[in-house]
């Protein structure tokens, strides 16, 4: 009984912890070629995707005028993108950084159900 109290605690206090450790838990839907923009840290931010095949979608993001492409996938390891932001000042670790997760596709509405992180 201890050890399922335990687990439960433990479960608990890393959703707890989650909460408070990004500043930005945004979810947001896209259709093929379809964009999204934000401004972060006074740099844009879009990002859009153009193929989603063997259960694969191909991501264009561009952050502060550099373009990154990233094959997401629908399985844990594989579904997110992590992209360092760029600051004025000396930050020690860890650093900012932005991450897309992919979180699933809808194949009737041809959406993709992503997520945008913000660690700052």
């Amino acid at each position: 009984m201890k050890a399922v109290i335990c687990f439960i605690f433990f479960i608990y206090s890393l959703a707890a912890m989650d909460a408070d450790y990004w500043s930005h838990n945004e979810p947001f839907s896209l259709k093929k070629d379809e964009f999204i923009a934000f401004n972060v840290n006074n740099n844009p931010f879009t990002i859009r995707w153009s193929l989603f095949h063997n259960k694969g979608l191909v991501t264009h993001i561009k952050y502060d005028h550099f373009p990154y492409q990233a094959l997401l996938y629908d399985d844990y390891k594989l579904n997110a993108v992590k992209i360092p932001i760029k600051t004025n000042e000396t930050v020690v670790p860890p650093l900012p950084y932005i991450m897309v997760v992919f979180e699933g596709f809808d194949t009737e509405k041809n959406l993709a159900n992503m997520r945008l992180y913000l660690f700052d």
